[in-house]
């Protein structure tokens, strides 16, 4: 296949699941505003401890201990988990709904994430989450939205062929071709979870090495 006939294919499915795009973009975006907000309305004890534990978790006496392994496994059990789940999801009739609900999590993991971070430990935060949740969520977020999107527009492929009773042999192709897009989109997933692991510990570990301190 040619790249401009890559270009095309892409464009052409954008154009046609544009709403699905907006409707996955919009529920994300909205996840992240009310994880930002929950920590705004969290209570003080709530908050203290949360950010002691994050202090002690991410101590400078402690990072030289980092086990890249152990972050690795961990994030191969936090991510590919959703999106298998989403190529399920996908497989059903009745998906939409939990689909929509997951980019909500999604968003608001993110969100929370960030917000704590700033507001638990000031400047120091800001710099650990743009170094150490930042990157790998540049590939996540959008694994999960374009996954969202094809299970969603898979979904509805189905529902549409059963109301139309116009099942035909043709329907385990099309259930091949979709997983093997899901199998595309676990590999650009493993890419965030290689800068989750490895890459960005090393440079979070640089950082609180340099400040000394995290207070804010």
């Amino acid at each position: 296949m040619s790249s401009n006939t890559l270009v095309s294919n892409v464009n052409k499915h954008i154009q046609e699941n544009y709403w699905l795009y907006i409707i996955s973009i919009l529920c994300v975006f909205t996840g992240i505003i009310l994880g930002i907000y929950s920590v705004k309305y969290m209570g003080e004890f709530e908050h203290k401890d949360l950010v002691n534990y994050l202090v002690n978790f991410i101590d400078p006496s402690n990072t030289s201990g980092i086990s890249y392994k152990l972050i690795f496994f961990q994030s191969i059990k936090n991510n590919l988990p959703v999106i298998i789940f989403l190529w399920f999801l996908g497989l059903t009739i009745v998906g939409l709904p939990i689909i929509v609900i997951i980019d909500l999590l999604k968003g608001f993991t993110v969100g929370f994430t960030f917000s704590f971070m700033i507001s638990g430990l000031g400047k120091s935060g800001i710099g650990i989450a743009m170094l150490g949740v930042l990157p790998q969520n540049l590939i996540y977020i959008p694994c999960t939205i374009f996954a969202s999107v094809i299970s969603m527009e898979f979904s509805i492929m189905l529902l549409r062929n059963k109301f139309n009773k116009q099942w035909t042999s043709s329907i385990s192709s099309r259930i091949i071709y979709y997983s093997v897009i899901f199998i595309v989109i676990i590999a650009f997933l493993f890419i965030g979870i290689i800068i989750e692991s490895y890459i960005a510990p090393y440079f979070v570990k640089n950082l609180i090495n340099n400040l000394g301190s995290l207070s804010k």
